[in-house]
C-alpha cells in the first residue's frame, strides 16, 4: 500500500509533527519535565549516547545531569518525515545543541563526550551536531515519539575566556527554572507549559 506523502491530511500530520520536535527542544532547554514527558508516548525507549531505556528514566537523567548547566539551546534545522502507515512515521531531525558547564559540571560533560572535559579550572563550552531518529506514531489521534535514537555527529569544547554577555538592568536572561519569560508569559495569558 502506497502512503499518500502529501495529501491536505498528511501536511497537517507534518505540522504536528515539527511542534512535537519545536516543543521537545523548549521543554529540555527549560527544564521542563512535563514537557518532556509530553512529547513521548508512556514506555517509549531513547538511545541517547550514555542513556538507554525508558523516556521516563531518559528525563530523570536529564534533569539531574543538567542541574549544573546555567545555559543550554537546542536548534532543529532539517526535518525529514517519511510516512510508514497512516499513523506511523520515520522522522530525521538535525539538532545543534550548545551548552555551557561550569567547572563543577565537568562530571556530566564528560558523560556526553564520552570522557573529555576541558580544563578542570574552566567553564566549557560545548557545541554538538546529532541527528534524532524518531519513531513517531499516532495513537488515539495524538502524535508522539515511541522511539528516538540520537545518531551522533560531532561535538567541540572550547573553554569560556570571557563571558561575553554582561547584562544591564532591564535585559531579560533565559532561565532554566520554570521563571523564563516565556514561561511567565505563558501563566500570564493562562497557557499552561506543556499546552500544544
Amino acid at each position: 500500500m502506497v502512503i499518500e506523502q502529501y495529501s491536505p491530511a498528511r501536511i497537517a500530520d507534518r505540522f504536528m509533527i515539527q511542534d512535537l520536535m519545536y516543543r521537545w527542544c523548549r521543554a529540555v532547554d527549560r527544564l521542563d519535565k512535563q514537557g518532556m514527558l509530553d512529547i513521548f508516548h508512556q514506555g517509549a525507549i531513547d538511545s541517547h549516547g550514555p542513556y538507554i531505556g525508558p523516556v521516563e528514566g531518559l528525563i530523570d537523567w536529564i534533569l539531574v545531569r543538567h542541574k549544573p548547566i546555567a545555559i543550554s539551546s537546542h536548534f532543529i534545522g532539517n526535518l525529514l518525515v517519511e510516512f510508514v502507515t497512516e499513523d506511523l512515521a520515520l522522522v530525521e531531525s538535525y539538532v545543534r545543541t550548545i551548552q555551557q558547564y561550569p567547572p563543577e559540571g565537568k562530571a556530566q560533560l564528560a558523560q556526553l563526550t564520552g570522557g573529555a572535559s576541558g580544563n578542570p579550572e574552566a567553564a566549557t563550552d560545548m557545541f554538538t551536531s546529532s541527528r534524532y531518529m524518531d519513531h513517531v506514531e499516532r495513537r488515539n489521534g495524538e502524535w508522539r515519539i515511541a522511539r528516538r535514537d540520537l545518531i551522533q555527529d560531532w561535538k567541540q569544547l572550547a573553554e569560556v575566556q570571557h563571558k561575553a554577555l554582561q547584562p544591564h538592568e532591564g535585559w531579560i536572561i533565559g532561565r532554566r527554572d520554570g521563571q523564563d519569560a516565556l514561561d511567565l508569559a505563558r501563566r500570564e495569558l493562562k497557557l499552561s507549559l506543556t499546552d500544544r
